[in-house]
């Protein structure tokens, strides 16, 4: 195969690739349009408690989730037991817990990790999204690929060379014996 084709075959392969994980992502979001979506990958335990009496019972570390983006503080739809994002400063990042209480009319939320005794006290516009959806397996892929992101790399590359070595000497030795054969 001509590096040309090989090339071509790699572009089809990426853009099918990508076509299918936009797919993917829309459907695990129930979200048709991926712009009001986000996709974490939780790192910490605070929602890995007590499974809850909720749809979503309880966020294992490490799990996969789609976060329907909120703005301008339009909860509207998200109800107690629902896990709502919030940035906190302290941690520099968002945080993902379980809706306590909500106080419609002061606008106020409360949030606590279900691993956690800690509750926060939140305006609605602190809050940027609601999880939509949790995947622990893709999570846990999703951290073991980032955290082995460079070996794997070089195993790729080491394979892809020795692809090329051996198509190289597989070709000589076909040369080599229609060269022979065309002497006798």
């Amino acid at each position: 195969m001509t590096s040309r084709k090989k090339i071509v075959l790699a572009t089809a392969a990426v853009a099918v690739s990508v076509l299918a994980l936009a797919g993917a992502l829309m459907a695990f979001s129930g979200n048709p349009n991926l712009m009001e979506s986000e996709f974490r990958v939780i790192v910490t335990n605070s929602m890995d408690g007590t499974p809850q009496p909720y749809d979503m019972e309880s966020i294992p570390v490490n799990s996969f989730v789609a976060v329907h983006k909120v703005r301008d503080g339009d909860l509207s739809g998200i109800e107690v037991g629902d896990v709502v994002g919030f940035y906190s400063a302290t941690l520099k990042g968002n945080l993902y817990h379980r809706v306590v209480t909500m106080d419609e009319e002061n606008r106020i939320i409360v949030v606590k990790g279900d691993n956690s005794l800690a509750m926060d006290v939140l305006d609605y516009s602190q809050i940027n999204g609601v999880v939509v959806n949790v995947n622990h397996p893709v999570g846990e892929v999703i951290v073991f690929l980032k955290e082995h992101a460079l070996p794997l790399a070089l195993i790729v590359v080491l394979l892809f060379a020795m692809s090329e070595v051996l198509s190289r000497y597989l070709e000589l030795r076909r040369q080599s014996k229609w060269n022979t054969t065309q002497e006798k």
